[in-house]
């Protein structure tokens, strides 16, 4: 047992406390005191030595005028007689002592009488000139005579006095400060004897509370602090034995918990045994808590690598090493002791007592068997299309970065991109619906996957497009594997509801180099695709990495470019071409067919021809048909007077378009007053390719009162079977009727025909590319209502339509 140093206990630090703190004041007080009288004693030495001073500088100045030497020699001794003083001193404006008289050896003793000192600087009257000297007060003062000086008078005071008090004070106060440490110091141990008595009694309490007992009897009698402390400790002894209690029962209840919780909980020793399974513990591992106790976890729990089919460290062990907490890796296992495996989520931590030493490791874990499959089968859905379970467009462009990396090392195979769009696939889903459409697919998938097998990777990019990533020993070969599947696509029929369908396929292929990005090939593979449509559909185009090909891919990329910004920039132009009259010539024609142009950055103007295609390629043509149809509205509107009929336009990619549709009839609703005067066209080859979709757009616009017109009349298939399906107010006849109609008799039976049947419908005729007066007459002759071309009117910038000439 260990007893506390004298100077460690409450009691001797309590009396060392007051004697200091006693000492301290009083030493303050003291030397407070002390300078308080020093500057008091040294301030009335200086007021006794001006008063002299100043009385025997008045008194001389008779003896000065009369240079009575005599009587300044009397006048001298008598100041000189006064306390405390030196000496006395009257000398001229020439440093010449005229009079002097001292009691004691003065501190610098000046020359005598008829000698000479030094002067002291020039004054004004009134004002003194002290010599620095710490034993003695020196000052001398100014003697005047109306406004004169006549010379000085010094006096010298000793500061002995002074220096005695201030000593006598010092003592005292020694002596005081002496008395009120030895009294503070008797108060200070009658106070500690006091304290420390009741807290020994309580040091005594807490031994006993050590060693178990709890039922003590402690003096909590009093109103002072001591009193509050051992009632304190007396209500903090009844909430320990509470706690005890509480602790009891929370330990009780901990264990019910361990068991009850649906985690499996294992807990080891220092020497990775078991010491403990909760009873989900005990079902997964299929050990009891007695079979287990003692043993080593690893022979409890067997865990393996679900992949590698290797064992792993435990991580309760790895815990218990790292003192740390340690997770399970991802793919493990437990094989449990009736060899069951059993897919684990689980975390480890080291057990560390209250002195930071670890002393055993907890792990808890659960079966994650479904929790895995679902995470397989979340991870599969990521990665694959739901509609025809072939990989999606991550999944691809994941496996194309992998190619292109593997691409950088020597191969004896070329990597390629085959882009597969399939051709005339929205006849189907226009005609027969989405349904119908979404079998379509799947059986295509189906082909693909038959056709492709370990050969490539197939995914699935959207829509009615795919894409297989494949290896081949040279360019021929990879031909050959898409001209195969090209042909099983062409080959394959689609039955629905009785009828049958036909798709083909338009490939792009484009090789993968380690020295090109990702969108470049892909890129790459859409333009061949682009360049397959382009060139009849249903084909192989394969990129060619040569410098025409080069300049053909930088056009498109260029014109997808120009094409955005040129509407950023609002550099499309809208023109306007007469539809003429041909049954009432001399009326004023007020019938328009807008068209577009596009200025570049030099201001010159490019035909459509150069800049349509890439725009329906690149799904730009919905942005363009508004832009059109908006700048077309404003113009009507502003020469609505002058304008009979406008017709707009709409291309076919932006008829199966949801928001294309919305954004026109916002249109029409905010011009609505002006519809009656709208006519929208569109292509008979669009209409029929997206006839759900054409039907629908037409119903809509029709609503709004404005008409409808069926644009190449006679190009497709089928013409005249869809125009009892079709609300149209016009049929437009396609220009290759018109240009030789004067010399080929099946033209011209056809331009009769569409004219007879329109006629029975109610539909006016319009003829396109009229370019002579000749075929204006024939027209004309057999009842053509309508006709434009370049014989009447060439298309002109709408700022010119109605501008005086």
């Amino acid at each position: 047992m260990k007893f506390p140093s004298p100077i460690a206990s409450i009691k001797n630090r309590l009396i060392l406390s007051i004697a200091l703190l006693h000492a301290l004041l009083m030493s303050l007080f003291v030397y407070d005191l002390v300078q308080r009288q020093e500057q008091f004693l040294t301030k009335e030495s200086q007021v006794t030595a001006e008063g002299i001073a100043k009385a025997l500088a008045t008194n001389s100045v008779p003896w000065m005028l009369s240079n009575d030497l005599a009587g300044l020699a009397e006048l001298t001794q008598t100041q000189a007689q006064q306390a405390h003083v030196n000496f006395a001193m009257l000398f001229n404006m020439h440093g010449k002592i005229l009079a002097y008289h001292h009691n004691r050896k003065p501190q610098a003793l000046p020359n005598q009488t008829g000698l000479y000192v030094d002067l002291p600087p020039s004054t004004a009257p009134n004002q003194y000139v002290y010599f620095d000297n710490p034993q003695v007060v020196d000052l001398a003062v100014p003697i005047f005579k109306n406004q004169t000086q006549l010379g000085w008078a010094r006096i010298q005071l000793s500061r002995q006095h002074t220096q005695e008090s201030i000593a006598l004070i010092t003592r005292e106060g020694v002596f005081y400060t002496l008395a009120a440490i030895l009294i503070g110091s008797l108060i200070a141990g009658l106070m500690g004897h006091h304290l420390t008595h009741r807290i020994t009694r309580l040091i005594q309490s807490t031994k006993q509370i050590r060693l178990g007992q709890r039922q003590l009897t402690l003096d909590s009698h009093g109103q002072d602090e001591l009193a509050e402390l051992t009632r304190q400790f007396a209500a903090m002894l009844q909430a320990l034995e509470k706690q005890e209690n509480a602790l009891f029962e929370e330990k009780e209840r901990a264990e019910i918990t361990l068991r009850s919780i649906g985690d499996a909980v294992v807990v080891i020793n220092q020497q990775g045994r078991i010491t403990y399974l909760n009873p989900a513990a005990q079902h997964l591992t299929a050990w009891s808590q007695q079979e287990a106790m003692g043993r080593s976890i690893n022979e409890v729990m067997q865990l393996f690598d679900d992949v590698q089919k290797k064992p792993v460290e435990n991580p309760a062990l790895r815990a218990l090493e790292l003192q740390k907490t340690i997770s399970i890796a991802k793919d493990t296992i437990l094989i449990n002791r009736l060899g069951n495996p059993i897919s684990l989520i689980n975390s480890a931590a080291p057990i560390i007592d209250r002195n930071g030493q670890v002393i055993g490791a907890i792990m808890v874990f659960h079966d994650a068997t479904e929790e895995r499959k679902l995470q397989h089968r979340l991870h599969w859905q990521a990665n694959h299309d739901a509609l025809t379970e072939l990989y999606n467009r991550s999944a691809f462009e994941q496996e194309l970065e992998r190619l292109i990396q593997l691409s950088h090392r020597s191969s004896a195979l070329q990597h390629y991109l085959l882009y597969l769009d399939l051709d005339q696939f929205k006849i189907v889903n226009d005609t027969v619906g989405h349904t119908a459409g979404d079998l379509l697919l799947k059986q295509v998938a189906v082909l693909l996957q038959q056709g492709v097998e370990t050969r490539g990777f197939l995914s699935r990019l959207g829509g009615d497009e795919f894409a297989i990533l494949a290896s081949a020993e040279n360019q021929t070969a990879i031909i050959q594997f898409a001209e195969q599947l090209r042909q099983t696509i062409t080959d394959h029929r689609l039955f629905w509801d009785g009828k049958s369908f036909q798709v083909g396929c338009s490939i792009g292929v484009a090789a993968i180099h380690g020295n090109l990005s990702k969108n470049t090939i892909l890129s790459r593979a859409d333009i061949a695709c682009y360049l397959a449509k382009d060139k009849g559909r249903n084909r192989i185009e394969i990129y060619q990495e040569d410098n025409q090909s080069l300049a053909q891919d930088q056009q498109i990329i260029d014109w997808v470019n120009r094409i955005k910004q040129g509407l950023e920039n609002e550099q499309f132009l809208l023109y306007a071409q007469q539809i003429v009259n041909l049954q009432n010539m001399d009326s004023e024609q007020g019938h328009f067919e807008i068209l577009v142009r596009m200025r570049d950055e030099q201001g010159q103007i490019i035909p459509p021809s150069h800049f349509l295609p890439a725009a329906e390629r690149f799904d730009l043509m919905s942005q363009l048909d508004l832009y059109i149809a908006e700048r077309a509205l404003n113009w009507l509107q502003i020469h609505a007077q002058k304008i009979d009929l406008l017709n707009i336009n709409i291309s076919g990619q932006s008829l199966g378009q949801a928001h294309f549709t919305e954004n026109l009839l916002q249109l029409l609703e905010k011009y609505r007053p002006l519809n009656h005067k709208l006519c929208f066209e569109i292509t008979e080859t669009a209409a029929i390719s997206q006839m759900r979709a054409t039907i629908d757009f037409l119903h809509k616009v029709k609503s709004f009162g404005c008409k409808l017109a069926l644009d190449d009349f006679g190009s497709g298939f089928a013409s005249f079977s869809w125009l009892k399906t079709l609300p149209i107010d016009f049929v437009k006849i396609d220009g290759s009727f018109i240009q030789d109609v004067l010399n080929d008799p099946v033209d011209a039976a056809m331009v009769r025909t569409i004219r007879d049947i329109s006629q029975i419908m109610h539909i006016k005729v319009v003829a396109e590319f009229v370019e002579t007066q000749a075929i204006s007459d024939w027209l004309k002759a057999i009842g053509i209502h309508y006709a434009q071309g370049y014989h009447y009117d060439q298309p002109k910038n709408l700022q010119q339509i109605f501008t005086q000439t």
